[in-house]
């Protein structure tokens, strides 16, 4: 099979909360090829913790930090996934001048942000959102024909296959993108106060030797955290 066959799995996290200063939007790749072995070992650590429902970062709770542990262990073992985020300063996006004052449409353009920088040369992908209520209900559509576009003006021999919205209930990779993406939104809208997820952040932070509210360079695979900075202009 084609081992430059990718499937990515994005979700977002403290979006619309206005609370958090941060919105992260993240992204799951792995091969195509590896896709039913990476669940297969997903669901091995979830019955072993006889864990039931979603894998989702805000149902985290101290009766399972052996199990959320146990997933943060894989993902960093596993030679089949990378996560790449953008994370989002809310008060610095100037949604009037640049976005029509549409959120919405500001928020799919971080998103095209995001997956651009996933898409290389001679490769095949398969993008998997998480499903949201959208008011504009070509939103996924219209991001997938900027992608396009980006691919022809961009790329050489990558075609972007599909581009679709699902529930993450039914996909269990979309689910672990939620749980890594909220990680990182927790880490960078945190205060001081100690937590069961502030506990996790940390492991996760040993994990990749730096903050996640830090960013990494670009060519960084295993965990790339873009942390967008407007325009100067």
């Amino acid at each position: 099979m084609n081992q430059n066959i990718y499937n990515i799995y994005c979700d977002e996290s403290s979006v619309e909360n206005i609370d958090m200063k941060y919105m992260v939007i993240g992204a799951l790749l792995i091969q195509r090829s590896s896709k039913k072995k990476v669940q297969n070992q997903l669901k091995d650590i979830l019955n072993r913790h006889n864990i039931k429902g979603e894998l989702k970062w805000n149902k985290v709770n101290s009766n399972y930090m052996d199990f959320y542990k146990d997933i943060i262990n894989y993902f960093f073992k596993s030679t089949e996934i990378n996560f790449r985020c953008i994370v989002v300063d809310k008060s610095k996006v100037n949604y009037e001048g640049y976005h029509n004052n549409d959120k919405e449409l500001a928020f799919f353009k971080f998103y095209f942000l995001l997956l651009k920088e996933k898409i290389k040369n001679s490769c095949s992908y398969y993008i998997f959102l998480d499903k949201k209520p959208t008011r504009d209900k070509n939103r996924a559509r219209a991001l997938k024909s900027f992608l396009d576009s980006h691919i022809l003006f961009n790329r050489t021999d990558t075609k972007l296959i599909h581009l679709q919205a699902y529930e993450s209930k039914e996909n269990l990779l979309i689910q672990l993108s939620d749980f890594i993406t909220g990680l990182v939104a927790y880490g960078n809208n945190q205060n001081k106060t100690k937590s069961n997820k502030t506990n996790l952040v940390n492991f996760f932070q040993e994990k990749i030797g730096s903050t996640v509210s830090s960013g990494t360079g670009l060519s960084v695979e295993k965990v790339n955290i873009f942390k967008w900075i407007p325009s100067s202009k």
